[in-house]
């Protein structure tokens, strides 16, 4: 065993910036050895990789609460994360129909035109700096739009910031930012004409078991939906970015019509952008033959699940064309990710209109691709690609 590996799973931090190039293998060897390994780091939890075991945790909120889902602690509410049953439902079915494809595809053509937009600024240099360049202004423009209604440029780049530094440090600090933004995205709601119709305007009248929603689970639900629709979309749109530059089989597939129904379920396996959350143990119990006991914390590790090679096949590579592929990159069981229908829309669209526009993407020579530890796992923090412009928009 690597030295670098045996010193992550002597003392695993997920977090840690000197232990992410090596992460990966540590978890590897995890699964094999140690499937439910215990760390001291953050005061302690234990680290599930298998995948079936995830699945275990995921179907049984019962025994793992979601109460507090952040590795380490977030000091406000997460609804509908954060929310056990049986209320979890009651906050579900009243915000499915806000994110049900159906109801989504209303804002097609305005997504396309941020996607557009986006392509503009930049199809005319040959080069872009892919991450904010076009992922964070098409993805963030997506859920002001959409999701906000709102044409709050500020709020919407101060949104950007404070989520991504809350999927980088996970510190009660970085979350309360981000609340701070829920509470104004809320106000400029609640002094807008009448007649809105998105989920923040519905969250002025919803009623749960009868009764309007209080302030605290207005506001936990706008600060979901902010860590939710940002860092994730811009993490995928961003790997796909690289692969589209680094792998001549990615852009025929990514032309392809309804390549979202298929090929993008590998993406998504391959590099899940919430690699984990937590869950904390209710009762005395067993887990891949660890005993477990109530308080304890442990990182659901969705990332290292979906490597699990008792389950795909070939799991460290991007292999397309797999007959089935029931990745957890969207979660499981009752948390499974209320946004995943938007997400999908949005990544369709993304690269169709970038296609439509720009083709032969490379890497830039020279360019550094930092990459970062933490929720959203090597997902690089800059991507310079150069590209060939195609012929004038339809």
């Amino acid at each position: 065993m690597d030295k670098p590996v045996a010193d992550i799973l002597a003392n695993m931090d997920l977090y840690a910036e000197d232990q992410r190039e090596h992460l990966l293998d540590a978890l590897a060897v995890a699964r094999e050895e140690s499937p439910v390994l215990r760390t001291e780091a953050d005061d302690g939890y234990y680290v599930v990789t298998r995948y079936e075991d995830v699945r275990t945790v995921c179907a049984h909120p019962e025994i793992f609460s979601s109460v507090q889902p952040g590795l380490r602690g977030v000091p406000v509410r997460l609804i509908p994360l954060d929310v056990d049953p049986p209320d979890h439902r009651l906050f579900r079915e009243f915000l499915n129909r806000y994110f049900s494809r159906s109801f989504l595809l209303r804002y097609e053509e305005e997504i396309r035109r941020i996607a557009r937009e986006a392509i503009a600024a930049f199809i005319d240099t040959g080069e872009v700096e892919f991450v904010h360049g076009f992922s964070v202004p098409f993805s963030a423009g997506s859920l002001a739009r959409i999701v906000f209604a709102t044409d709050n440029a500020d709020l919407v780049s101060r949104g950007v910031a404070a989520v991504h530094r809350a999927a980088l440090e996970s510190t009660p600090d970085s979350f309360q930012a981000v609340a701070v933004l829920a509470v104004e995205a809320m106000a400029e709601v609640e002094n807008s004409p009448a007649g809105r119709e998105d989920v923040l305007a519905a969250l002025t009248t919803a009623t749960v078991d009868g009764r309007p929603l209080s302030t605290e689970e207005r506001l936990g639900i706008v600060t979901t939906l902010l860590l939710g629709g940002l860092d994730t979309t811009r993490g995928m749109i961003v790997n796909i970015g690289y692969h589209l530059a680094t792998r001549d089989d990615v852009e025929p597939i990514l032309r392809a019509p309804n390549w979202w129904r298929g090929e993008l379920d590998e993406f998504l396996r391959f590099e899940p952008t919430v690699s984990f959350m937590a869950r904390t143990v209710t009762r005395d119990t067993e887990l891949a033959g660890t005993p477990l006991k109530v308080g304890d914390r442990i990182a659901v590790h969705f990332y290292a699940a979906n490597r699990d090679p008792q389950r795909f096949d070939r799991p460290d590579e991007l292999v397309f064309g797999r007959a089935t592929n029931p990745h957890l990159a969207f979660g499981s069981g009752i948390h499974h990710c209320l946004g995943r229908g938007f997400a999908r829309i949005q990544l369709a669209i993304a690269f169709e209109e970038l296609l439509a526009r720009a083709t032969n993407f490379h890497l830039k020579p020279g360019a550094d691709i930092p990459r970062r530890a933490g929720v959203s796992l090597n997902s690089p923090a800059e991507l310079h690609l150069t590209f060939d412009r195609r012929g004038s928009h339809r």
